[in-house]
């Protein structure tokens, strides 16, 4: 499985504001600056995550992903530009049994680097093959 997530956080993020823009069936999280996170700790940024993409192809989540980003990134660019964080994260599920591999061609990491979002490619262990 291929999964891909867009995180969006900044200490002074308006979230309500960003929630009337955002998919509701795209959002996965939503904090708060203020809130108590996991482990008792206090957040000190606001922010979101959204589900870009998730496919078990992963040329099909890579296709995806960057149709729903695309969609989204004049106002993520602005985002950023006004001092907020972003980072799509593709994050790949792998088992015991053999790696898993992700092309982001030239394309996708122009489009996404042109407003000033970042990219990580994550490996997440997984039970099923």
């Amino acid at each position: 499985m291929t999964t891909v997530v867009l995180r969006i956080q900044d200490e002074h993020l308006d979230v309500d504001q960003c929630l009337t823009w955002i998919p509701e069936t795209a959002l996965e999280k939503v904090w708060r600056a203020g809130e108590r996170r996991h482990g008792g700790k206090i957040s000190t940024t606001s922010g979101c995550n959204i589900l870009l993409s998730e496919n078990e192809d992963t040329s099909l989540a890579v296709e995806e992903a960057m149709r729903v980003f695309l969609s989204l990134a004049p106002r993520i660019a602005a985002l950023v530009q006004s001092g907020a964080t972003a980072v799509v994260d593709f994050a790949l599920f792998v088992d015991e049994m053999g790696a898993r591999t992700i092309q982001l061609d030239p394309g996708v990491l122009r489009s996404v680097g042109q407003h000033g979002v970042s990219i990580v490619v994550s490996a997440y262990p997984c039970d099923d093959p």
